[in-house]
């Protein structure tokens, strides 16, 4: 049966759009960058869009900044400018912007390849994070 309800915006005619959620476990944040693993996927897809929501987001003295990354063999490529997460309103999805020097490469994730969300705390952190949730959109090409 034909899904006639659902039309792609244009830029978006012949790929899947899939959606990966994690919930990272962030334990106890503290000054420093800490590395979560949001997985892979196994077939070539773009990366096109980042969220990040929480029940409780974290509150540091300074800032607490969050970046997608790319992780193929090597060192890790960012992807997103950096994500201001620090004391953001509860449940309210933080949108992440892509880099603008950012290249159709760097934001392809290959099979084999996997992303991670680096978040960088500086300064003492006064409210802990609870039920953080990572949301990347991939438009599936193959």
């Amino acid at each position: 049966m034909p899904l006639n309800f659902f039309s792609p915006k244009p830029g978006r005619f012949g790929v899947m759009p899939v959606a990966i959620t994690v919930q990272p476990t962030f334990g106890t944040l503290a000054a420093g960058t800490v590395v979560h693993n949001l997985g892979a996927y196994p077939v070539k897809a773009f990366i096109s869009k980042i969220s990040i929501a929480a029940g409780t987001f974290p509150t540091a003295a300074t800032s607490i900044a969050a970046t997608l990354q790319k992780k193929p063999s090597g060192t890790a490529v960012p992807l997103t400018s950096a994500i201001d997460i620090n004391d953001q309103t509860a449940a309210t999805a933080v949108q992440g912007s892509f880099l603008t020097t950012i290249t159709e490469a760097n934001q392809t994730l290959n099979p084999g390849e996997t992303l991670q969300l680096s978040v960088v705390t500086t300064g003492a952190v006064s409210v802990q994070p609870a039920d953080v949730t990572v949301t990347v959109e991939l438009l599936v090409e193959e």
